[in-house]
């Protein structure tokens, strides 16, 4: 059950509105791993519950950490595409609807400049696409700095859609992050391989075998 991993009450009323029932195995897996502060490199594929797996203990942290002074996001999940983002975005809101923590995304097709409220509020979680992010960044609008945990989900997606080098200059942005965690469908690929050995610390590496009923 949820209950074993230490988490705050209000994040497992957040599991119990979102209708988790008990921990898949990825959650089991990386729950204990993150909340313990280490970089994760995860595979896991698509409806394995991977979401919750790297959105818990980040809030669990934020609630352990809370902020001192207003400022840029915290933690920053990058995402291949708008419509991955939007949903991770409305799991972040669930988990964590019972906490003052705010979450908001910030991804193209969307008007430039649009962001502006999300981007110098007081967000504490903001999942992106890589693009627009880097456009924010480059423009002055958005500054990694506070980035204190960095989750990349479906890392071989944004390699195959060639954001190798926006997330890398992304990445560079958000150096002094405390803790990284990777989460890709499949970590045979060279490419995954180098990009985890290049940005994770020290990782653990995680692999669910998800049963049918999680597929």
């Amino acid at each position: 059950m949820f209950e074993q991993f230490e988490l705050d009450s209000e994040l497992l009323g957040g599991i119990n509105n979102a209708g988790f029932k008990k921990p898949t195995s990825i959650q089991s897996l990386v729950l204990p791993e993150a909340m313990a502060g280490k970089d994760v490199l995860a595979s896991a594929p698509t409806g394995t519950g991977k979401t919750a797996a790297f959105l818990l203990p980040a809030a669990q942290h934020l609630l352990d950490y809370p902020r001192k002074r207003s400022g840029f996001p915290r933690v920053l999940v990058l995402s291949p595409t708008r419509e991955l983002a939007l949903q991770i975005g409305e799991q972040a809101e669930k988990l964590t609807s019972l906490t003052s923590i705010k979450t908001a995304v910030v991804t193209g097709g969307v008007n430039y400049g649009s962001h502006q409220d999300v981007l110098t509020g007081n967000t504490d979680i903001l999942i992106a696409t890589p693009g627009r992010l880097l456009e924010y960044i480059e423009n002055e609008q958005f500054d990694a700095r506070d980035i204190e945990i960095l989750v990349l989900d479906e890392a071989d997606r944004m390699l195959d859609m060639g954001f190798s080098e926006t997330i890398n200059r992304i990445i560079g942005e958000a150096r002094w992050r405390k803790q990284t965690l990777l989460f890709s469908a499949t970590l045979e690929s060279a490419g995954v391989a180098k990009f985890a050995r290049d940005i994770l610390n020290d990782p653990v590496y995680l692999e669910s075998n998800p049963s049918r009923q999680e597929k």
